[in-house]
């Protein structure tokens, strides 16, 4: 059976294309073991049954489980879950992610500060933070040739940085800077934070999207933890890439004509997931034309964001 052995997670899977991605990847992999997280632990029952009907037997092997990305003791306790059963993992796509909308300007965001600084710290602890935790914990069980597949968005771009602002620029030069680390990642995430809860976040050059900023860093980490998994994991060929869905989403402002279907989107992903698994993917393509460290866009091609060459062993093609 397609996928007999492989361990497959995919996370903020409850609804929208998280979903999507998990049903794709069961109907494609109906032998692996799948985990598909949401925050809700009451729905798990509901969505169990709505995939049943979704794909029938193919939901046979996928499970939902609780976590949440704010909370380590909830990752822990799923990420101990998968390695206790399995202690491998193939495919993790990490698309859980919060949105809240931005205030109209910054006079309207230093009004209601206390409540703008609590949405903007839920974003950076789930969208970068908790992804990052999620990830991590699972690089020691990481299997031969997996994949990480990190979900980002169309509003993570540089441009998003106002380059004629010298605070701005100098933003946007660290984060597309080749010898980033992830400390000096982590500094720049911890300096944001500190900007708006001192309300100050527009003269140090920043922008007044959160989830924006949140997703920028994604992308940064997507880059600097491929060349580390290149030098010290080198016989592993894991891959690791963010993906820009490209579908609708019902809070932000996006014309129609800019977006692709969830099942489109959801198709695309699970192509790029699947790659060269054998038995269940595209193994047409060479292993060295296989994506590493890439920001792509929902066709699969490169992004800006993702055209600063590496000097840490980034393998690219184009």
């Amino acid at each position: 059976m397609a996928g007999a052995g492989l361990v497959v997670v995919v996370t903020g899977a409850s609804r929208g294309i998280g979903y999507s991605i998990g049903r794709e990847l069961a109907v494609r992999m109906p032998g692996a073991s799948l985990y598909l997280t949401t925050r809700e632990a009451q729905n798990i029952q509901a969505l169990e049954a709505t995939l049943r009907r979704d794909i029938g037997v193919s939901s046979g092997n996928v499970k939902f489980r609780m976590m949440d990305l704010k909370d380590k003791r909830s990752i822990a306790k799923f990420v101990d879950v998968v390695k206790r059963k399995h202690n491998r993992l193939d495919i993790l796509v990490n698309n859980a992610a919060v949105y809240h909308k931005p205030p109209s300007s910054v006079h309207q965001a230093c009004e209601t500060l206390p409540l703008y600084s609590k949405e903007v710290e839920e974003i950076i602890k789930t969208n970068y933070l908790g992804l990052r935790a999620v990830t991590e914990s699972f690089i020691p069980c990481l299997a031969q040739n997996s994949r990480i597949i990190n979900i980002s968005s169309h509003l993570a771009q540089l441009a998003m940085f106002n380059t004629s602002d010298v605070a701005s620029a100098k933003l946007a030069d660290s984060f597309s800077n080749p010898n980033l680390s992830i400390a000096m990642l982590d500094s720049l995430v911890k300096s944001y934070l500190a900007s708006i809860k001192s309300g100050n976040w527009s003269s140090a050059g920043w922008p007044d999207c959160a989830y924006s900023v949140s997703k920028v860093a994604v992308n940064s980490y997507t880059r600097i933890l491929q060349a580390q998994l290149t030098n010290s994991h080198p016989k592993l060929f894991v891959s690791v890439n963010a993906v820009c869905p490209g579908t609708h989403h019902s809070k932000m402002r996006q014309a129609r004509e800019d977006t692709i279907s969830t099942q489109d989107s959801a198709d695309m992903i699970a192509y790029l997931a699947t790659m060269r698994l054998e038995g269940v993917g595209d193994c047409s393509v060479p292993q060295t034309a296989v994506p590493r460290g890439e920001v792509l866009w929902h066709d699969l091609s490169c992004t800006r964001s993702s055209a600063i060459d590496s000097d840490k062993g980034v393998q690219r093609d184009h």
